[in-house]
């Protein structure tokens, strides 16, 4: 059975109740009175995990591959600048 939040009128307090789609509920839990509203609640909505790509650890190791390399192409580059001591 769905499982709904029901606030109460007179006492201002809300409470869960379990019962079928088409039912409404009559009474508050807590002070008995018949003054009821139901509260709204956000549906769930299952997501289906889509995964692009490889994984995220496989990312990390060729972009960390990657900076090496260009790293490296860099020093062969550099030239050193002799100390003017």
């Amino acid at each position: 059975m769905p499982r709904y939040t029901y606030k109460c009128i007179d006492c201002s307090e809300k409470f869960d109740a379990f019962h079928g789609i088409y039912e409404d509920y009559e009474a508050c839990d807590l002070c008995g009175s018949t003054k009821l509203m139901r509260v709204p609640q956000m549906p769930h909505l299952a997501r289906q995990k889509t995964q692009k790509g490889g994984k995220v650890g496989d990312e990390v190791k060729r972009a960390i591959e990657e900076n090496r390399a260009i790293l490296k192409e860099e020093r062969k580059k550099r030239v050193e600048i002799p100390d003017g001591d």
